[in-house]
């Protein structure tokens, strides 16, 4: 129970406007999700924020929703919390074939390396195939695995424009450039006293870029340069430390491909990143703060919650705790899923429930039962938060990827 007038006000309301979902398989008709079509109208980009992602239920519901706004509404990309790098790679498949699905998967953040991202990328190529002339996009958000076709493509361009500079580039890229796997360049990296250096060989290697003339691919070795230069940035601090740097990267990686393509996004990403909190804050705003900054009612932010079951692995999750947003949802559940807007409340114990700040909870890759009061987002109040909830009372956990077939 949630433990108070105000929470069980905002559960019964919420209760009163939710509407049964299913969540049969990523390729079931989408014919529940047909409220979307209203509430969805005037974004341009949606978050489907999921407080994990370990679990099968909330993967196949953002793969369906992020169905609905592709077949019905129109949207043409889909902006995933994965390298930039891994993503030109995950974009050339869906958009060409290129390249074995299983074995890009693998090249994936561990969490992603699933059943149900298999389905999400297999769904978009097939959707390709069939729109030729109106395809969707992969887009890679994020800048802590930059690997070496970054390089590859700054290298290219010096050699095309500027051949006797290319010396120059790859003394400063000599070092930089990863060799083996990402996570042991990383771990060596970090494990450096002093990275300074590195640090001002990426600078150097993007200035050196920024100064050439104006030629074809310039903006993409641009791009790729500063990737190198956030990679380095990050792994030179703590990642607590570092992580409003990436989140502001993020939404301006978003924002800069919405800008160049003019094209509606659908931003899968954990809760953590896409649910705004307080957008009036100065310092520390998340993905999904700068977005809504940035965009207004522009921006939809999604929370793909739930009440208990497993996760990844068959790690128990215990009901959320009392005071927690979750709690609230959970009880307004009288069907295994359900979407609600929890915009513009007429009750006001329900919008004073809203406007209170509550704890989100977030399930991460190194959740332990034991410490699940940790494991959650604060400095926001719900409706900050989430505008519409796709909340799962009982999830079981994510799937492994099956065998080639």
């Amino acid at each position: 129970m949630t433990g108070n007038d105000e929470g069980r006000a905002a559960a019964r309301w919420i209760a009163a406007r939710a509407r049964p979902l299913d969540a049969p398989g990523a390729a079931a008709p989408l014919t529940d999700l047909e409220p979307l079509r209203g509430l969805a109208a005037g974004a341009e980009v949606v978050g489907l924020g999921a407080a994990t992602r370990g679990a099968h239920e909330v993967s196949v519901l953002q793969h369906r929703t992020a169905r609905f706004l592709v077949e019905e509404l129109g949207f043409r990309t889909l902006a995933l919390e994965e390298d930039w790098t891994t993503g030109l790679a995950l974009d050339a498949y869906t958009l060409t074939g290129e390249g074995d699905p299983h074995d890009l998967l693998a090249t994936m953040w561990l969490p992603w390396q699933t059943e149900e991202m298999l389905d999400v990328l297999l769904w978009m190529r097939e959707f390709n195939e069939r729109h030729p002339e109106d395809p969707i996009r992969f887009l890679g958000l994020d800048l802590t695995a930059t690997g070496p076709i970054a390089y590859d493509t700054v290298a290219a361009h010096v050699r095309e424009t500027a051949p006797d500079r290319l010396p120059e580039l790859d003394a400063h890229y000599g070092q930089l450039r990863p060799s083996g796997g990402i996570d042991e360049y990383v771990g060596r990296y970090r494990g450096l006293a002093d990275k300074d250096p590195y640090i001002e060989h990426a600078r150097r290697a993007y200035d050196l870029v920024a100064a050439l003339p104006p030629a074809p691919g310039r903006d993409a070795a641009l791009r790729h340069a500063q990737a190198i230069v956030d990679f380095h940035l990050f792994h030179s601090r703590p990642v607590m430390e570092a992580l409003p740097y990436v989140e502001r990267r993020m939404a301006e990686n978003l924002l800069r491909w919405r800008e160049e393509t003019g094209s509606r996004i659908a931003y899968w990403g954990g809760s953590a990143h896409s649910a705004p909190g307080d957008a009036r804050l100065d310092t520390h705003l998340n993905t999904g703060g700068h977005l809504r900054r940035a965009l207004g009612d522009g921006y939809l932010s999604i929370g793909f919650t739930f009440g208990r079951g497993a996760v990844h692995g068959g790690v128990p999750v215990p009901p959320p705790p009392a005071g927690y947003a979750d709690a609230v949802l959970d009880e307004a559940a009288a069907t295994a899923h359900y979407l609600a807007d929890l915009r513009d409340p007429a009750d006001p114990a329900a919008a004073a429930w809203l406007d209170a700040p509550a704890r989100l909870r977030v399930i991460g890759p190194g959740y332990r039962p034991e410490d699940d009061q940790d494991h959650h987002v604060s400095g926001g109040s719900p409706g900050t938060r989430l505008d519409l909830a796709v909340h799962s009372r009982e999830v079981t956990p994510s799937r492994p990827v099956p065998p080639r077939s």
